[in-house]
């Protein structure tokens, strides 16, 4: 696999608190990552998941807090600026554009690139990492399973070379068999590309076993923050916030 990175990036998140109109759905969120690791971010529904990486990326403002991406300060920047310093979101949902060609759906993607990789070279590496994407280029995205949509859906994130990626919720919908290829791509991306993962996920087994970190998050407030290996171990932790 070729690397889409060569400097992956340190995240860090203090203090962040955010919603929407009168409810908030982050109460003082203090989150940090290492480079070159996969960090889960778990919970129930409703614990603040999907908020704080639609915070992170600026598609929700924050009302207090800080969040840098290597010490550069991203905490009230556009979504577009935030592409271009490095991060990409991959929000829930499998949003391929289904009347355009897998091709055309992953050119979409090299449009907020970061550094200085052409289109053209990002496209090539795409189909390169990607065989089964290479194969499809001219089907169209609307004809792709479950699992190849979210195959596409990373695979256009990359497009824009990016430091970090935030994935919500990647096993959403998806057959056991498949649940295991995307979450074995997603380890992939950390071991020989070098990219640093922020991965919301309801399948909070799926999650730790490829993870190094571990975050849960109950009603907009961390409630645990360890190793992946700890949090799976933790008995009672697995029984209240976990699932299993």
């Amino acid at each position: 696999m070729k690397p889409p990175v060569t400097d992956p990036a340190a995240l860090t998140v203090e203090e962040v608190v955010a919603g929407y109109g009168g409810v908030l759905a982050l109460q003082g969120v203090s989150i940090s990552t290492r480079p070159a690791t996969i960090t889960a971010v778990l919970g129930a529904n409703g614990a603040g998941k999907t908020t704080l990486l639609k915070t992170i990326s600026g598609f929700v403002r924050p009302r207090r807090g800080k969040i840098a991406l290597d010490g550069t300060d991203l905490t009230r920047r556009r979504p577009e600026e935030i592409a271009r310093a490095g991060l990409a979101h991959v929000p829930e949902g499998q949003g391929v554009i289904t009347e355009l060609t897998v091709e055309e759906n992953l050119r979409l993607g090299g449009l907020w690139r970061h550094g200085h990789t052409s289109r053209a070279a990002a496209l090539a590496d795409a189909y390169q990492r990607f065989p089964l994407l290479s194969g499809a280029r001219n089907r169209s995205a609307g004809t792709l399973s479950g699992g190849e949509r979210q195959i596409l859906v990373i695979a256009r994130a990359l497009m824009a070379s990016p430091r970090m990626l935030l994935l919500d919720e990647p096993s959403l919908g998806l057959a056991p068999r498949m649940v295991a290829q995307v979450m074995d791509l997603i380890r992939q991306l950390r071991d020989e590309a070098g990219l640093t993962v922020l991965l919301v996920e309801q399948n909070a087994r799926s999650a730790l076993a490829i993870a190094d970190e571990g975050i849960v998050l109950n009603l907009g407030r961390v409630v645990a923050a360890s190793s992946a290996h700890e949090l799976a171990a933790d008995v009672e932790l697995r029984k209240h916030y976990l699932g299993f």
